[in-house]
């Protein structure tokens, strides 16, 4: 790796940390407080960062809240296409998507906060499910790609993403309601599993 490329990698590690640092004060602020009494101006204090670089970063303090990472996108398309071909569009996703919920089990206490932040301000909530459904979409249309169909006139892809979002939120269910006694990651391929026998079958 050249020294070019290892202080490009190091600025990009660098804005990730701040991004994070970032949406996460917002995040623990919404939840006790309500996004109703949250100022930007709070957050970039409690960071130690301008206004100016919040901006940057997040167009609004409710997208801090509500899409923390807008790279997730980019990231999951990338790897699904770039997955071995002899692994079906449902694998691929499955593996693109366990890369992206590694770290899930060190991320309980931010599912925590964002249940407590939309519970406490309901105002939050279409923008959650606008940034869900915007992630669906990109979903779909990547297993399109992959597939070599049309994300708007063929059922597979779109068959596929839903019923992937589902495995993931019978995983994370299953995974909380037994008081993670068992790995999230082993729930989380055990339902890909059924859900791969269900579509072959």
């Amino acid at each position: 790796m050249s020294a070019e490329e290892s202080s490009l990698g190091l600025r990009e590690r660098k804005k990730r940390a701040t991004r994070d640092a970032l949406a996460n004060a917002a995040l623990r602020s919404a939840a006790e407080r309500g996004i109703e009494n949250v100022t930007v101006e709070a957050v970039t204090d409690e960071v130690g960062v301008s206004v100016r670089t919040f901006f940057n970063y997040f167009p609004c303090l409710e997208d801090a809240i509500t899409r923390p990472d807008r790279g997730c996108a980019a990231r999951l398309r990338q790897a699904v296409l770039d997955a071995p071909a002899h692994l079906s569009a449902l694998d691929a996703l499955r593996e693109a998507l366990g890369q992206e919920l590694a770290d899930i089990e060190e991320d309980q206490e931010r599912w925590e906060l964002q249940t407590a932040a939309l519970t406490k301000s309901p105002s939050l909530l279409p923008g959650f499910l606008a940034a869900q459904g915007a992630d669906e979409r990109a979903m779909v249309a990547v297993l399109a790609e992959r597939l070599g169909q049309n994300p708007e006139s063929d059922l597979r892809p779109r068959l596929l993403a839903h019923a992937s979002i589902a495995a993931v939120r019978a995983s994370a269910e299953l995974w909380v309601a037994s008081g993670r006694t068992r790995s999230f990651l082993s729930i989380y391929r055990e339902a890909f599993a059924s859900l791969a026998a269900g579509l072959s079958g």
